[in-house]
């Protein structure tokens, strides 16, 4: 059941069409009907789990077994086919092998079926002759309102309606597990989903859709997410993905579901390949796939976890609180060392260990033992097993402190105490107007089950906790944010419309584009000789800078193309025939343009500036640590275009360099605002000029405030 890469509520913010299926009609996730092709009366078969999970979780609606084979199936009457049902479908189940499914996609045209869920394998996933086959389902539908969720998928269920379009194991756990909530859930793989799906519902989260999306060939993950967060029973949507086909779409809707203030969990698998720039460039290098899913949760505010245990922590935690009003923890524990551990987390993951006010830590010193510790972390010690009362009357004084957003109470064991503490634990969560969570590693099973059912979070250990609060923490941040689209406009300039040629630019034309876009640059001369650079050169002053310029030699400096600091003429000659020289035994085939004459910059902090195209989200922006190591040290932030006003700064800010940039060490603070600009044209350029693939500034040397941020390389990709 895995999906390999692929190459309507008030609008508010994102573009709600973006991700409509427009060809045909929306995708259901409840249906009045719902017929079952290749219907058995074996619920152990595949065609017979759907209609005993429709009869078992009591959907109300109209349920049509076709199989010529029988005449009735658990108490419904079995059609010959979905032309002699006299009534209109919603939903067509089709768990017939895919040598006798196309004739069932027809048949589902013809009658007007709603929307197809396909079991049938042995299309895409298999190899060429699958493909052709999927290309054969999606030819029959074309012209027709009827959408296909598959085929390959494990099914579509609707635990609040009892539409279980499905034939998934997790339908058959002990009555009461599965129950209907506030939750979705959406995955590529039907397997690994279904384990996520029923760990999740064994922990106590309710959930209102289940769904696998199988091959996509025509629903896609992006739509289903749509559907669901735009549902207002749904509060947060989960998500399993190996790729995406459609990345706009799925800007638009993780968006979508921050404007509505409704959580996106992703666990993100697989990588999308960077194309064959990544040999060239260090952006490509750079950001790769991973890098621009991280970058696409930063800017939407969907959280990317990074496995099914943090996806599966979150989901316990937001189920009880939900919103987490800011980052400032305060830490009860029975444990000095667990203090420790736990404000270590709390750094690590960006929350703040809260500073207790000064009558908070008096009057938990009424409570706390003198060998205790009553600043933040309060250590508690052990005591509180023998005197309950030290437990609520801390966290109540920890509580009513107004510079603490959430309390954490981390505790081990408690097995013989359990359920004390258990009830002092929810009497004063339930009574608080912020969050309680609770960290209790090896503690009694069926105590905390109870206790996370009355809606108090528990969490089996310290780290795993801060972990999950902090995605909270997070996101409530994004939520905050004003609302933004990724639709892109159209291109004004000559390009719109093109197709070029992949091909690499030299830097002359890089540079020549980057300042038609209104780049400040250096005043740099192309030499087509050595008399012509000494002009060029008298003309600048001394000492200047000598590089090779040729479309094929995107790394002069490993190539011995470049000289620096050339004192004079006699100096600058002999530089001009080394570097040549080196250049063209470097790539001997290698066609120079001439050689850049350009003046010495001074010192400043070297910085990576680039654009490129991603085969699925499209134009995105990096800036990091530039320099001939920009690819070793990896300090680079991503952002998918179009930014919004003061996201190139957040870009810089969150770099590993911006202490120098900043000013370090005495170090006069550099032009940031030219930087900003630097990055914003970089991003203009590459969305106005459809033609170019990739375009890289390496280095950048940002100046001190004032002096500007210059341009020192550069290298454009078309294509």
């Amino acid at each position: 059941m895995s999906q390999p890469e692929h190459d309507a509520t008030e609008h508010v913010g994102p573009d709600p069409e973006a991700w409509r299926g427009l060809a045909g009609g929306r995708v259901l996730l409840d249906a009045g009907s719902v017929a079952v092709v290749g219907a058995s009366p074996d619920d152990g078969k595949i065609g017979g789990k759907p209609l005993r999970f429709l009869c078992d979780f009591g959907f109300k609606g109209r349920i049509y077994p076709v199989n010529p084979k029988y005449a009735e199936i658990r108490g419904h009457r079995c059609y010959p086919d979905l032309a002699a049902i006299d009534d209109e479908i919603d939903v067509a189940v089709v768990t017939v092998p895919h040598p006798l499914a196309l004739p069932v996609v027809e048949q589902c045209v013809r009658k007007g079926v709603r929307q197809i869920v396909m079991f049938s394998s042995g299309y895409a996933e298999t190899g060429s002759q699958g493909r052709q086959r999927q290309q054969a389902l999606l030819r029959a539908l074309a012209g027709s309102r009827t959408r296909l969720v598959g085929p390959n998928t494990l099914g579509v269920a609707n635990l609040a309606s009892g539409m279980i379009a499905s034939f998934g194991q997790a339908f058959e756990l002990p009555a009461g597990v599965l129950r209907p909530g506030r939750a979705a859930f959406v995955s590529q793989s039907g397997a690994f989903g279904t384990f996520i799906f029923t760990q999740a519902a064994e922990r106590g989260v309710g959930f209102k859709y289940f769904v696998v999306t199988g091959n996509e060939s025509d629903v896609s993950m992006s739509e289903v997410i749509a559907e669901m967060i735009d549902d207002p029973d749904v509060g947060l949507v989960a998500a399993y993905i190996e790729g995406l086909r459609e990345g706009r779409a799925f800007l638009e809707v993780c968006e979508r579901a921050r404007v509505l203030g409704k959580m996106l969990l992703l666990i993100k698998t697989g990588r999308t390949p960077s194309g064959s720039a990544a040999a060239m460039s260090h952006t490509a290098a750079i950001a790769g796939a991973d890098e621009v899913y991280d970058a696409v949760c930063r800017q939407t505010g969907a959280v990317r976890v990074a496995d099914e245990d943090e996806m599966l922590d979150i989901l316990t935690l937001e189920r009880a609180c939900r919103r987490v009003a800011g980052p400032r923890v305060a830490v009860l524990t029975m444990s000095g060392g667990a203090g420790v551990l736990l404000a270590d987390a709390i750094d690590r993951h960006g929350l703040a260990l809260a500073t207790l006010q000064p009558g908070t830590e008096a009057a938990l010193a009424e409570v706390v033992p003198a060998f205790g510790s009553t600043r933040n972390p309060v250590d508690l010690t052990g005591q509180f097993l023998a005197e309950p009362q030290m437990l609520e009357g801390s966290l109540r004084c920890l509580l009513a402190d107004p510079g603490v957003d959430v309390v954490v109470f981390f505790l081990g064991l408690g097995r013989r105490h359990g359920q004390a503490i258990a009830d002092t634990l929810r009497r004063v969560g339930q009574a608080a107007d912020k969050p309680l969570v609770v960290a209790w590693t090896a503690g009694p099973a069926a105590i905390i089950e109870r206790l996370q059912d009355d809606g108090i979070p528990v969490l089996p250990g310290a780290t795993r906790t801060i972990r999950a609060l902090a995605a909270l923490v997070r996101f409530g941040q994004a939520i905050r944010r004003a609302p933004r689209s990724f639709r892109l406009q159209p291109p004004q300039d000559e390009d719109r419309g093109r197709r070029v040629a992949r091909r690499l630019c030299s830097e002359a034309q890089a540079k020549r584009l980057l300042g038609i876009c209104g780049l400040p640059l250096l005043r740099e001369l192309l030499a087509a000789d050595e008399d012509a650079a000494v002009r060029h050169a008298q003309v600048l002053g001394y000492p200047v800078a000598l590089k090779v310029c040729a479309a094929e030699l995107p790394h002069k400096t490993e190539a011995g193309a470049v000289a620096l600091g050339v004192a004079d003429a006699s100096a600058l000659r002999a530089a001009y025939r080394r570097i040549l020289e080196s250049a063209r035994r470097y790539a001997p085939q290698l066609e120079v343009e001439g050689v850049l004459v350009a003046p010495m910059a001074g010192d400043g902090v070297e910085v990576i500036v680039g654009a490129r195209r991603d085969p699925v989200f499209g134009p995105l922006v990096m800036v990091g640590s530039g320099g001939i190591h920009a690819e070793v040290l990896r300090d680079a932030a991503i952002g998918v275009l179009p930014l919004v006003p003061g996201e190139a700064l957040a870009l810089i800010r969150s770099l590993r360099v911006f202490p120098l940039l900043e000013g370090a060490r005495g170090r006069p603070p550099c032009d940031l605002d030219a930087l900003v600009a630097c990055v914003e044209v970089v991003a203009k350029l590459v969305l106005d000029h459809p033609t170019v693939a990739e375009i890289e500034i390496n280095p950048v040397r940002v100046m001190a405030r004032g002096e500007g941020a210059w341009p020192l390389d550069a290298l454009m990709v078309l294509g």
